[in-house]
């Protein structure tokens, strides 16, 4: 492998949910599209991967499949929770310890 190749990444769950979502045919790109309020190509571009999905898409992604796919709630309640969660850390309101806890009475 040269330096600058990388080797292939794991989808992200967003990307793979997208791709589970078209693979089913309960929608078809330009419905997912629309839902997602992006173009057809920029589907395309989510799912091979040359545009990373933005976190606003990625949560309308989730809010979408967990209302209208019931097959796939699931998968989108795990997205929902990492998009929330990227969201409270991007934005710094996740809490951070001044100084190392205090351990308990299991730490022994």
């Amino acid at each position: 492998m040269t330096p600058s190749a990388t080797p292939n990444r794991r989808p992200l769950r967003a990307s793979a949910l997208l791709a589970q979502i078209l693979a089913s045919g309960l929608f078809d790109q330009t419905q997912v599209a629309t839902e997602l309020a992006v173009s057809p190509a920029t589907i395309d571009r989510y799912l091979n991967g040359s545009v990373a999905i933005p976190l606003e898409r990625q949560l309308c992604l989730a809010l979408f499949v967990i209302e209208k796919i019931p097959s796939l709630a699931r998968p989108g309640h795990m997205l929902h929770g990492q998009v929330r969660a990227a969201i409270a850390f991007k934005e710094h309101s996740t809490v951070v310890h001044q100084t190392r806890p205090v351990p308990g009475p299991r730490s022994f």
